[in-house]
């Protein structure tokens, strides 16, 4: 374009100079002409003309050429301004580049087709401990291992085939060995007519990042594992049992639920401590495990409790596997090279859907356990429908029991103990009775509801209580010689606050000590029978007389029934029954009496009711007879009259 414009201006100048030169010859010749005579002053003029051309063409010349050149030095001046503007705003731009590529915390780089550098910024160089005048013009080969440096080739291709931009995650190992990881942009660089020549990267050490993601993923995998899982035994608890079975509710595929209970842990826990006790479940555990195969899911669930869920709902396949389990728990933990004996009892709801929620499962499979349970304990029982109407009249007595409590409801009777050679009345014992709205209810019904719930400590102080009442009112009437004799049951027993507990109510009451016998049952003193005998001890030297209630149904061991600062036994009336035709019981009975006078302890014999169980009592001199050959349980004013009668007559 400033070509074209050069020659159209060079143009217009010589033809102006050449019109003027043509207009100029031809007026200044027709004018010399005219004034010349001579041809001396036409060679003068002449001469004149020609000067006087070239002075004007001179002065002409002048003026183009100096309005070209200060035209042409004006636009060089120009161009050279923008020239070295332009350079300098390169050089700013460039300046910025450089700035910002090796200053960068990232890695920035860009590779030739070749895969040489071309660029590699200070980042880069500390990341791989290598300076960069030593990578340009390099290949990926001199700062990697082989290993990872053909996996980034690989990258580097595709990204030069597609040339599309791309952004991963990498894992580098450099060969001074330092493993980081980074988040990797790469993409392909272009020249003006979109040919790719090389590629360029971004890499940002996202090591720490990395570091601190797994420690949050970890962190939540401890969380999970905290809140599913039981701490002693590893096995999933409780939260993780509910999970794993709401999952089996969506399969509905069959399963069976077992809930299973350690039958007398508490007693072993408590007697030998918790290290023991933990040992003990870590036994039973293995012992799980040894049964049911590894598909099955197996679940600790409480302090002595664990859940099982089998993939069967083939009644004869669990069978078989409880007996097994049975015939496993005969065999004895060894606990701190001591073996410890353990039952277990088990409840099994075989869920075949029509239950409606998980709830009703879970409620199923224990109420079959605590049948199991009160059917004496190590077996096993399949819920029955009959199970949830009795655990709903079980929670019915529960609740009642609490509000009988407080509309005065429970009532002491008393049956009278006597002497067999004369029939008179040597004693009484307390006996509770539950008048409800709906008809008395039996002790064997309420006592164990009571146990269970807690209740006994309240309703214990209230028999106590009115035993040591009673006691009082007879003695100061003068109308019984003998004792009042009171139940104390395990759990009131082994209370901390019992011993308190007695002696405000013996100062309450106003009643001796010696006025009162405290019956406890044989199976709460062998619980612990180291403890039993310092706590009959302090009993003891209180005053109170004591007596082993339901002798022989327990698992006594004589080495400690010779220590026991008891003063009575009393024969369980099981043994009584049919004495006459009964060996055996004869020969527990005869047994008894013997060992008693042995340890010059009283002996009395309960539920005696004919004549023929007397009379062989008699024979093989029983201290005392307690039974309804004498008398039944009666209300205090009745006992009252009786014992003015055993008085009078």
């Amino acid at each position: 374009m400033n070509n074209i414009q050069s020659y159209k201006n060079a143009f217009l100048i010589s033809l102006i100079y050449f019109i003027f030169g043509v207009i100029w010859i031809a007026i200044s010749d027709n004018l010399v002409a005219q004034i010349a005579t001579k041809a001396d002053d036409l060679t003068l003029l002449q001469n004149y003309k020609g000067w006087f051309f070239i002075v004007v063409t001179t002065i002409f010349l002048y003026i183009l050429t100096y309005r070209f050149f200060k035209s042409s030095l004006l636009q060089y001046s120009k161009e050279i301004g923008l020239k070295k503007a332009h350079q300098k705003e390169i050089f700013k731009h460039d300046s910025l580049i450089r700035a910002i590529v090796n200053n960068s915390p990232d890695s920035i780089y860009a590779k030739d087709i070749q895969g040489r550098y071309i660029l590699f910024n200070e980042s880069s160089s500390s990341i791989i401990g290598m300076p960069k005048e030593e990578v340009i013009g390099e290949t990926d080969s001199l700062i990697f291992p082989d290993e990872v440096a053909s996996r980034v080739k690989e990258v580097d291709k595709k990204i030069l085939a597609t040339k599309l931009i791309q952004t991963h995650e990498e894992e580098i190992t450099t060969k001074s060995g330092v493993t980081k990881n980074f988040l990797v942009t790469k993409g392909p660089l272009f020249t003006e007519d979109g040919e790719v020549f090389g590629l360029f990267g971004i890499s940002r050490d996202i090591t720490e990042q990395k570091k601190h993601e797994k420690f949050l993923i970890d962190s939540k995998k401890e969380q999970y594992i905290l809140a599913h899982q039981d701490r002693l035994t590893k096995l999933p608890n409780r939260l993780h049992m509910t999970e794993y079975l709401d999952g089996k509710f969506v399969q509905k595929n069959p399963f069976s639920l077992i809930l299973l209970g350690l039958d007398g842990f508490k007693v072993i826990n408590d007697s030998y401590g918790h290290k023991f006790g933990d040992s003990l479940i870590i036994g039973a555990v293995e012992l799980l495990k040894s049964v049911f195969d590894k598909d099955s899911f197996i679940a600790r669930i409480g302090g002595d409790e664990f859940a099982i869920v089998l993939d069967s709902d083939d009644k004869e396949h669990i069978e078989f596997l409880m007996e097994k389990l049975k015939k496993n728990f005969n065999i004895p933990f060894v606990v701190d090279e001591t073996d410890v004996y353990i039952t277990a009892s088990l409840g099994i709801s075989i869920c075949d859907f029509s239950q409606k929620s998980l709830d009703e499962l879970l409620q199923e499979a224990d109420s079959a356990m605590y049948n199991a349970k009160k059917m004496g304990k190590n077996t096993y029982r399949f819920y029955d429908d009959t199970f949830i109407q009795e655990a709903l009249i079980h929670t019915q007595i529960a609740t009642n029991l609490k509000k009988a409590l407080q509309n005065d409801e429970l009532e002491l009777y008393y049956q009278s103990q006597n002497d067999p050679i004369n029939r008179k009345v040597v004693g009484v014992e307390a006996l509770l009775r539950w008048k409800s709205q709906e008809g008395i209810i039996s002790p064997a019904v309420f006592i164990p509801i009571a146990e269970e719930t807690g209740l006994i400590i309240e309703i214990g102080n209230l028999v106590l209580k009115q035993g040591c009442q009673a006691a009082t009112l007879w003695h100061q009437k003068g109308v019984l010689n003998g004792k009042v004799a009171i139940n104390i049951s395990p759990k009131q027993l082994s209370h901390p606050t019992f011993l308190q507990n007695l002696d405000n109510i013996i100062k309450e009451t106003k009643c001796e000590p010696e006025w009162i016998e405290l019956e406890v049952t044989e199976g709460s003193l062998m619980q612990n029978p180291s403890q039993a005998i310092l706590l009959l001890q302090h009993i003891k030297n209180r005053g109170f007389s004591i007596s082993m209630d339901d002798f022989g149904t327990g698992y006594s061991s004589l080495s400690y029934i010779k220590d026991l600062p008891i003063d009575k036994i009393k024969i369980d009336q099981s043994f009584i029954r049919n004495i006459k035709n009964d060996l055996k019981n004869q020969t527990i009975v005869k047994s008894t009496i013997s060992l008693a006078k042995g340890l010059s302890v009283i002996v009395l014999a309960e539920g005696v009711e004919t004549e023929d169980e007397l009379e062989f009592l008699k024979a093989e001199k029983i201290d005392f007879i307690q039974g309804y050959y004498y008398t039944q349980p009666m209300p205090l004013s009745e006992m009252e009259e009786l014992l003015i009668f055993n008085q009078s007559s």
